[in-house]
């Protein structure tokens, strides 16, 4: 889908993390590096992920909520395929992953270890795809209505330029009981615009930032539930350019779970 239409601030989140950053390391904050603890079973699953996938990996916490066995899930933004591929082993053989990025750099990465997974999984066939696409137009990559059980998403929404659209686009392919689950970054106030045009700032997932009540309020309006808050963690800044850029602002990593009637 080379034709995708993109924003410029589509563009700038696409150079961040498929030209700039090379690896998680690369970071200036701990936005994309605040799970402290994972479960046995995502342990085990971990394990078995190949070094490049989680080396290119930017996350806020953990998206992976329980019983996905024999589910169709959708990761929104998934980057080098890490959570697709944790998600692949959760489902088993019987479930099936979407991936959804559009940085061609992060694609290639998870498209070249498919069938390494797939045969360290012990699958007779891939149950994992990737397709190159914006959250916000998931129809254009031919994700049809009520068809995931399922959707996730790891520090991603708040790099959408037009959230609305994406928590819009996400209720629609989802099935009647669906689920949301994800983590994102929020800020305890207001960020101002001139925060917002900071290419670094925003691609360290600080100033696409929305704050806490406006992503409920924007969640009920696309029609879910009311969000349920599962988990939070202060974010840190020890870079001292990014700290004096956002001066007094405080930011949280928060993992909700929100439902499709």
């Amino acid at each position: 889908m080379d034709s995708i239409c993109k924003t410029d601030k589509h563009e700038e989140v696409s150079e961040y993390y498929g030209a700039i950053l090379e690896k998680s390391a690369d970071l200036k904050t701990n936005a994309c590096c605040t799970v402290k603890y994972y479960p046995e079973n995502i342990q085990k699953g971990l394990a078995m992920i190949h070094d490049e996938v989680v080396e290119k990996y930017y996350g806020c916490g953990l998206t992976i909520p329980d019983d996905l066995k024999g589910l169709r899930v959708l990761d929104l933004g998934s980057g080098s395929g890490r959570d697709c591929y944790l998600v692949s082993y959760l489902v088993g053989e019987q479930g099936s992953v979407v991936g959804i990025d559009m940085t061609d750099e992060q694609l290639a990465v998870a498209n070249r270890h498919i069938n390494y997974h797939s045969e360290k999984f012990g699958y007779t066939s891939p149950n994992v795809e990737f397709k190159k696409g914006l959250i916000e137009k998931l129809d254009e990559v031919g994700l049809e209505d009520n068809s995931f059980d399922v959707a996730i998403s790891n520090c991603v929404i708040n790099l959408c330029p037009d959230k609305p659209a994406a928590l819009r686009e996400i209720f629609r392919v989802l099935k009647s009981g669906g689920q949301f689950y994800f983590s994102d970054v929020y800020s305890d106030q207001p960020v101002p615009e001139h925060l917002v045009d900071d290419p670094i700032l925003y691609g360290e997932c600080l100033s696409g930032a929305l704050s806490e009540s406006n992503f409920i309020q924007m969640a009920i309006d696309a029609g879910f539930r009311q969000p349920k808050e599962i988990e939070r963690s202060v974010i840190t800044i020890d870079n001292d350019e990014v700290s004096q850029k956002i001066g007094d602002l405080k930011f949280h990593s928060i993992t909700y779970s929100v439902f499709k009637d």
